[in-house]
């Protein structure tokens, strides 16, 4: 009897405890007013972010189509005289010169079989405040010419402005007026782009993607966001919490009727409750987010795939939307099992920054090597991605998802990511073990793995 109590004692995986740890941990989460004011500042973020994001990139492209816009406001020239050698047939109203400024200038459009006086006379003789615009045709294309006297008042910007304004309306006029429908011309201007030589068998895998780069990409972006706002609020609070109970002596209490491995999936799993509060809050918040866009400011967001809308996670249907739950969940375990291992080795309040600098550290190392890769999207980085942690947390089910990735590759993936967290856990029970009664250790990985060492 003795000897089983004894062995009971020591059986630092038991989860003994674990109920009382997790009904704590959720009933202090959502009484402290950080946490819940942290919860209602997110929501209210997500339902901004679109409008806000809208604004901003509005704001830009008006300051760039404001910096590039050609027009004179004040021009010196008083007569311009159009000589219009194309098949155009052009007139005054085709050049919309009140865009330019022109409105007040007189402006006489002439096709050039018309032209019933000396052309080098014409040019020889140009008042001071008089130019000639020349629209021709070459083996090149089209060209604008804008000719002045040689005592001419008007200024070699005003004639370069002229000449760029009318170019562009010349490149605008021949698709008016040619039979070309819309998205014809939108396939000529967006040209032709190849992504390299490639076998049959790559082809084939290329065409079997259900997504593009881009659409990958957004995706991609949505899902490390979300195990990124996961890890970075569990982690803070499981490190708080294990230094607070370590530097306040409650840990050795603790300890006699709550196992170590209790104790920390306790912290992991009432935490997570806030998290899922969190993402559903978040979804549903991004979903008036897209809806606001959608119907006030007229953006599409027929792709589902906007930075903003988390619900561009449930286009796989319930079986990949699942998938994704689990494998966030799985992403949440191994770094909050990770923070427990760093706030073990806590010994003042001090150490926090430093043990959730790591922590920060390391997620934000997997966040961007999982957005890299997704840019890029090359079959071997992909690969490499979804078989090495931390990035397969954050790549494997969406380039399984996307189909950059087969069947047996994900649960490989997944098979590792599961030992990695089982392992993580393992090891946390053992630090909490060796090092939360400890008063000498430093928040360092390299002391943690070195105390479990000794």
């Amino acid at each position: 009897m003795k000897s089983n109590a004894k062995k009971d004692k020591e059986n630092i995986y038991s989860l003994k405890g674990f109920d009382k740890v997790f009904k704590f941990t959720l009933a202090q989460t959502f009484k402290n007013r950080a946490y819940v004011v942290s919860l209602i500042m997110f929501v209210i973020m997500m339902a901004l972010m679109g409008p806000i994001q809208y604004f901003s990139s509005r704001t830009g492209q008006n300051g760039a189509e404001a910096m590039s816009k050609k027009k004179i406001d004040e021009p010196v020239a008083a007569n311009m005289t159009v000589i219009d050698a194309t098949a155009l047939s052009l007139n005054v109203d085709d050049l919309k010169l009140n865009d330019l400024g022109y409105e007040n200038v007189n402006t006489t459009v002439i096709s050039a079989a018309q032209i019933d006086f000396d052309f080098s006379e014409k040019l020889n003789s140009l008042a001071k405040d008089e130019i000639v615009t020349v629209i021709s045709i070459e083996q090149t294309g089209y060209n604008v010419s804008v000719i002045q006297g040689n005592e001419s008042d008007v200024p070699v910007e005003e004639l370069d402005v002229v000449s760029d304004y009318i170019s562009e309306r010349v490149e605008e006029i021949k698709i008016e007026k040619s039979s070309v429908s819309e998205e014809e011309v939108n396939l000529l201007k967006n040209g032709v782009y190849t992504n390299s030589v490639m076998s049959e068998a790559d082809y084939r895998e290329t065409v079997s993607n259900e997504l593009s780069r881009g659409k990958l990409m957004g995706l991609s972006m949505i899902y490390c966001i979300l195990i990124m706002i996961v890890s970075t609020m569990s982690s803070s609070y499981i490190i708080s919490s294990v230094t607070e109970e370590k530097t306040s002596k409650l840990v050795e209490s603790l300890l006699v009727s709550v196992r170590p491995m209790a104790l920390l999936l306790g912290k992991i799993c009432g935490m997570l409750i806030y998290i899922i509060t969190i993402l559903v809050l978040g979804f549903g918040s991004s979903k008036v987010s897209s809806f606001i866009i959608k119907n006030y400011f007229g953006v599409d967001m027929s792709s589902g795939l906007g930075s903003t809308d988390f619900g561009a996670l449930l286009r796989f249907g319930v079986g990949g939307t699942l998938l994704i739950f689990i494998s966030i969940l799985i992403a949440y375990i191994a770094f909050g099992g990770f923070s427990g291992m760093m706030g073990s080795a806590c010994t003042k309040t001090e150490d926090v920054q430093s043990a959730t600098g790591t922590v920060m550290g390391l997620v934000m190392f997997g966040y961007m090597g999982a957005v890299m890769a997704a840019s890029m999207d090359i079959s071997i980085v992909n690969t490499l991605a979804t078989l090495i942690p931390p990035f397969s947390f954050y790549t494997s089910t969406v380039y399984y998802l996307a189909g950059r990735i087969n069947l047996p590759m994900f649960l490989l993936s997944f098979a590792i990511q599961i030992v990695v967290v089982i392992a993580i856990l393992l090891l946390c029970a053992k630090t909490y073990r060796r090092l939360i009664l400890s008063g000498n250790t430093k928040p360092k990985l390299i002391n943690v793995l070195r105390a479990l060492k000794n």
